[in-house]
C-alpha cells in the first residue's frame, strides 16, 4: 500500500461516493433519495447487508481479513522503515 497512515473518514467518504456513482445509474440521484427518505434507506441497506451476509458472509470475511492483514503489515513495515512482512 502507498499509504503511510490511515486516511481520515472525511477522505474515505468521497471514495464511497465514487463507488456508489459507478454502481448506480447516472439518472438516479441516490444522495437526494437518502436525504429525503433516511429511514427507508437505512432499512433497505440493512436488508441488503443481511441478505449479502447470509449468502456471501464467509467470502466477505476472508476478503476483509486479507485487507486488514495487508494494512497491518504495511503499517508495521512503515514503522520499522523496511519491508519485513
Amino acid at each position: 500500500m502507498g499509504l503511510t497512515r490511515m486516511e481520515p473518514v472525511e477522505q474515505q467518504i468521497p471514495e464511497a461516493d465514487e463507488v456508489m456513482d459507478e454502481v448506480m445509474p447516472a439518472e438516479l440521484d441516490w444522495q437526494r433519495l437518502v436525504r429525503r427518505y433516511p429511514i427507508a434507506s437505512i432499512t433497505i441497506a440493512a436488508i441488503g447487508g443481511y441478505v449479502l451476509g447470509r449468502n456471501r458472509g464467509e467470502e466477505i470475511l476472508v476478503a476483509l481479513s486479507d485487507h486488514a492483514a495487508d494494512l497491518v503489515s504495511g503499517q508495521v513495515n512503515t514503522m520499522l522503515g523496511r519491508h519485513i512482512l
